[in-house]
């Protein structure tokens, strides 16, 4: 199998725990209405995705991009973090789309340097 395979594979996987999770958790706990600072993460964390497939981050300072990429990511694991408990659906969107961040910068750490 190759490694992209593998990959795709952990996604696939990743994507199956978060939604038992945020069922689990939905089920248990009260919604509240998300912090906008959640939603502004996951809105740059969307806009990054979108930029990553368009290859417009080529345009980009590389070493700007790097540290926007990889505090875009930390903040998202942070936010999401932080109160899983007040909602949990936006909460795991921001983990997930931060794990998903970093295995795309990774790969494409990975595949640069070959």
């Amino acid at each position: 199998m190759s490694f992209i395979g593998l990959v795709i594979l952990f996604v696939l996987l990743l994507i199956l725990v978060f939604i038992v999770v945020g069922v689990l958790f939905h089920r248990i706990n009260t919604q509240n209405t998300p912090s906008l600072l959640r939603v502004w993460v996951l809105l740059l964390q969307l806009l990054l995705i979108v930029l990553f497939f368009t290859e417009i981050t080529a345009r980009f300072n590389e070493l700007f991009f790097d540290i926007l990429w990889w505090v875009t990511v930390i903040s998202g694991l942070i936010v999401g973090i932080r109160n899983v408990k007040n909602n949990v659906i936006i909460s795991m969107l921001n983990i997930f789309l931060s794990v998903l961040l970093a295995i795309f910068m990774l790969l494409l750490m990975f595949i640069t340097s070959m």
